[in-house]
């Protein structure tokens, strides 16, 4: 029950609550079930696809989506504004075939510029043009202002620890996908291996 001067829950409020009754009644059939652990993760999700759902809502306007927000910024935050397709398809977390699909539709706006490197004339560098630096800067009150606001009445002290206990998640995914990635790289026979 809410407290007098509380408004009422709200839409993802409601939707993690039936999160929470759904995995508490799944561990009432299975009692292995880590409940704590398991709601956590599911709101993760719930969360990440509410905040990439409103990110997609603010850049539609400018015709983008959030991986070419995302494409952008990493340029962007290059000191010479400059990255390789492959380096950008793990900040963006797309395959290679999408990352230049989304690399084309920049380009094609004007917003990248793409050019065979020197070094390896098999790898494309893709470097932010003055246009995409400009909607970058344009973007970017917009978007810290829904950032500020979505952690306004969180206090500093709470971010920080949120912040930590997220990276201590990231190391302990690491340490859960390591050993397969690792594992695999060894039971490569050596041509594969450079």
């Amino acid at each position: 029950m809410n407290a007098p001067d509380s408004p009422p829950p709200g839409r993802l409020e409601h939707r993690a609550a039936e999160i929470d009754a759904a995995v508490r009644r799944a561990a009432a059939r299975f009692t292995e079930v880590p409940v704590t652990e398991t709601v956590i993760l599911r709101l993760l999700v719930l969360l990440g696809r509410e905040v990439a759902a409103m990110l997609e809502q603010a850049l539609r306007p400018q015709g983008l989506n959030e991986t070419d927000f995302r494409t952008l910024m990493m340029l962007f935050s290059q000191p010479d504004g400059v990255a390789h397709p492959s380096d950008l398809c793990a900040f963006v977390a797309q395959s290679p075939a999408n990352m230049t699909r989304v690399a084309d539709g920049l380009y094609e706006r004007g917003l990248i510029t793409r050019v065979a490197s020197e070094e390896d004339r098999r790898r494309t560098i893709l470097r932010i043009t003055p246009s995409g630096e400009k909607l970058a800067l344009s973007l970017l009150p917009q978007i810290n202002a829904h950032t500020r606001a979505m952690f306004e009445n969180m206090p500093r002290s709470q971010c920080n620890a949120l912040l930590e206990q997220l990276h201590a998640l990231i190391v302990q995914v690491d340490r859960r996908t390591e050993p397969a990635s690792e594992s695999a790289a060894l039971s490569r026979p050596e041509s594969a291996n450079p």
